[in-house]
C-alpha cells in the first residue's frame, strides 16, 4: 500500500505529472551535461563516469519520488551523492567544482521538467504555473538537502586526506612522474615516505576499492620482503604502486611477487625494476603499458608482468601491424580451427623448449604426436622451421596473445 505524503507546494497534478518521467533518459541527460561543463577531463575515465552516472540517476529519481509524494525530503539519503562526493575529495577536485556540477545537473533536470509541464499544459490538461509553482519549492529543497550530505562527505574525506597528507603526495608524485620535479631529496622522502633512492617495482592497480588497493599492496609487500612501499590514486579507477627495496630486485624476487599477486587474484600490472628517480620513473611506465595490454590480448591474466610481455608490449602498439605480420608468417595455421590452434600451440612449445622430447613432455603428449604436428607445420609454411625460428616464435606469441 502505497503513502502519499504531502509536502509544501505538492499538489495532485504535480504529483500525476511526477509519474510520467523517465528517470533513466534523464539521469542520462544529466550526467553527460555535467560531464561536458564541468568535468570534460574525466570523460575518458569509466570509474568516474560511472560513479557519476549512479549519482545523477538516484538525484532525478529522488526527486521524482519528492513530486510523486512518495517520499519525503526529510527522508532523502543520497547515498550514491555521498559516493561521488568521496570520490571528487579523494581526486582533489574542489568542492565548488562538485558544487557547480550540482547547478548544472538542476539545470539539466528543472529544462526537462520544465518542457514536460509546458507540453501537459498545451495539451488543455493543467495550467502551467499550477504544475510549476508547485513543484519549483521541492525541487530546491531537495537539491538543498543533498547538497547538505554532499558537502558534509567531501569535508570529511578532505580532512581525512589532509591528516594522512595524501593530496600533497599525489601531487608531488605526479610531477616526480612528468619530470617537473627533477630531483628527489630527502624533503620528498620525508613528505612520500618512501626511499627515492632505492630500487622500484612500479605496480598499477585497476580497482574501484581503495581497501581492497591497499590490501593487496601490503600482501605483495610482505611477500616479496620490500622495506618500502607507496600508493597514489591519479583517477576514479586506477592506483599507482611502488615497492622499494634497498638491495635490489633479482629474478627470484620479482618472480615471488608476480605468484603472490596471481594468488591474490586482483587486477595488477607490475613494471621492470628501476633504481633511483629514473628507476622510478622507467619502473612505472613499463607497468602502464603492461596495463593497457588488458585491452588487447585474448586471455589477459590478472596479474601482467612485463617482464613477461616485452615482445608484446613492443609489437602490440599496432595491432593492425602485428595481424598482418601474423598471417604473413603463419598462413592457413593462424586460422581459428582446432587442427591449426594444435599444431600453433606445438611449434610454439617446441621452439622455445628446443626439443621435441622436451615439448613432448610440456604438452602431454607422445613424441611421434610432436613430431608429427612439426613436420604438418612444415609442409603448410613450405619452409625449414628453423630457417625462421624467430620470426615464428614471435608470430607465435603474437596470435597467442590475440587470437587467431
Amino acid at each position: 500500500m502505497s503513502v502519499t505524503i504531502l509536502e509544501p507546494g505538492s499538489n495532485l497534478l504535480v504529483r500525476g505529472l511526477a509519474t510520467r518521467v523517465d528517470v533513466t533518459a534523464i539521469g542520462e541527460s544529466v550526467r553527460d551535461a555535467i560531464l561536458a561543463t564541468v568535468f570534460p577531463d574525466r570523460v575518458q575515465d569509466d570509474t568516474f563516469v560511472a560513479s557519476l552516472g549512479r549519482c545523477s540517476r538516484e538525484n532525478v529519481a529522488g526527486v521524482v519520488e519528492v513530486l510523486a509524494g512518495r517520499s519525503a525530503l526529510r527522508d532523502v539519503d543520497g547515498h550514491c551523492a555521498r559516493e561521488f562526493a568521496g570520490l571528487v575529495a579523494r581526486l582533489g577536485i574542489p568542492l565548488s567544482e562538485l558544487e557547480r556540477s550540482y547547478w548544472v545537473g538542476v539545470e539539466r533536470l528543472w529544462q526537462d521538467w520544465f518542457d514536460l509541464c509546458r507540453m501537459t499544459s498545451s495539451e488543455g490538461k493543467a495550467e502551467l504555473p499550477d504544475l510549476l509553482g508547485g513543484s519549483t519549492s521541492l525541487l530546491f529543497g531537495y537539491v538543498d538537502r543533498v547538497l547538505t550530505q554532499v558537502v558534509d562527505r567531501y569535508a570529511l574525506v578532505a580532512e581525512e586526506m589532509s591528516a594522512t597528507c595524501e593530496d600533497r603526495r599525489r601531487e608531488v608524485v605526479l610531477k616526480l612522474l612528468d619530470g617537473s620535479v627533477t630531483e628527489a631529496g630527502e624533503a620528498v622522502d620525508a613528505l612520500l615516505g618512501y626511499r627515492m633512492r632505492a630500487t622500484h617495482v612500479g605496480l598499477l592497480f585497476t580497482s574501484e576499492n581503495s581497501k581492497d588497493v591497499a590490501r593487496t599492496l601490503a600482501a605483495l609487500r610482505e611477500a616479496s620482503k620490500a622495506p618500502v612501499s607507496l600508493l597514489v590514486q591519479p583517477d576514479a579507477g586506477t592506483w599507482f604502486g611502488w615497492l622499494g627495496y634497498h638491495d635490489g630486485v633479482d629474478n627470484r624476487r620479482l618472480e615471488k611477487l608476480r605468484l603472490a599477486a596471481t594468488e591474490i587474484g586482483e587486477p595488477v600490472a607490475i613494471g621492470e625494476p628501476g633504481r633511483g628517480l629514473a628507476g622510478f620513473r622507467r619502473s612505472h611506465e613499463t607497468a602502464r603499458r603492461t596495463s593497457d595490454l588488458r585491452t588487447t590480448l585474448r586471455r589477459p591474466d590478472t596479474c601482467l608482468c612485463a617482464r613477461d610481455l616485452r615482445l608484446e608490449t613492443f609489437l602490440l602498439e599496432n595491432t593492425e601491424s602485428a595481424r598482418r605480420f601474423i598471417t604473413d608468417e603463419l598462413g592457413g595455421l593462424a586460422a581459428d580451427t582446432d587442427r591449426a590452434q594444435r599444431i600453433r600451440d606445438t611449434l610454439l612449445t617446441w621452439l622455445s623448449v628446443g626439443s621435441q622430447a622436451k615439448a613432448a613432455v610440456e604438452l602431454g603428449v607422445h613424441e611421434n604426436t610432436v613430431r608429427m604436428r612439426v613436420r604438418c607445420a612444415a609442409e603448410e609454411l613450405g619452409a625449414a622451421l628453423a630457417d625462421r625460428r624467430t620470426e615464428l616464435l614471435v608470430a607465435l606469441r603474437l596470435c597467442e596473445a590475440l587470437g587467431p
